[in-house]
């Protein structure tokens, strides 16, 4: 179901690994990174693949916005903890990932960076 790159080697002593899960057609352009990259469809079975990915090691998981709504219960879970940091990747905008990215990049830097009207 999944394709990685790195993500089985033992990451380098004080580093995170960091994981991108998604589309096709959007995760594969952070492999130029060297990033984990896990192509995965939306639907009930990505949240098993996260907690997959999690469970592997990886600190820092970014996933497609389309992905949300099947992560529910597993962002809640580590909604409080600085690791694993779950982010999604607002691709277009949409306002509960923009709000979901504020929210970790807060928790993250004790600050809202992102700070506008009515904020």
């Amino acid at each position: 179901m999944s394709i990685e790159t790195n993500s089985r080697e033992p990451a380098p002593k004080g580093t995170a690994r960091i994981a991108v899960v998604g589309r096709r057609d959007v995760v594969t352009a952070f492999q130029a990174a060297g990033l984990a990259v896990f192509p995965v469809e939306p639907g009930p079975g990505v949240a098993d693949e996260v907690g997959r990915i999690v469970a592997g090691g990886h600190r820092v998981v970014f996933f497609t916005e389309d992905l949300f709504p099947f992560l529910g219960s597993l962002l809640e879970r580590h909604r409080k903890t600085a690791t694993p940091c779950l982010v999604a990747l607002p691709l277009g905008g949409a306002q509960q990932s923009v709000a979901r990215l504020k929210e970790v990049v807060k928790r993250a830097v004790g600050a809202d960076i992102f700070g506008g009207p009515g904020d």
